[in-house]
């Protein structure tokens, strides 16, 4: 991982994606709210962008949305896919697989930009 911002910033969402998913799985009921993976998971990559950014001083806010939405959006699918190993996708296909990248990927870009913005040390 070294000083690899977005490494660093997509494996810590890989981190809370999964217990997200472990929430979900050992309390049913939190899993069986409409939208919790889908809301509860764009939330955590629109984090995940912002940690980006931290970690990533003086980044301009294209590479800030860049960066953001590549670790938002691979934190996000593979969240995804442990979802599916641990049975709380129902009727799942491959295909499906495309919403959270997707989702992911823009709350990431977002968070990416908003961590720019709030940080204390901007690009000039």
């Amino acid at each position: 991982m070294g000083n690899n911002p977005v490494m660093k910033s997509a494996v810590t969402g890989v981190v809370i994606q999964a217990i997200m998913v472990a929430v979900g799985k050992l309390v049913p009921a939190v899993g069986q709210i409409p939208n919790f993976y889908a809301i509860v998971g764009t939330v955590l990559s629109v984090i995940t962008g912002a940690l980006f950014s931290r970690w990533s001083p003086g980044v301009a806010a294209g590479q800030a949305a860049i960066g953001g939405a590549a670790a938002g959006g691979s934190s996000s699918l593979i969240g995804g896919l442990l979802a599916v190993a641990t049975g709380q996708w129902p009727g799942f296909q491959a295909l499906q697989l495309i919403l959270p990248a997707l989702s992911g990927g823009v709350g990431g870009g977002i968070g990416g930009v908003l961590g720019r913005l709030l940080s204390p040390s901007k690009a000039s």
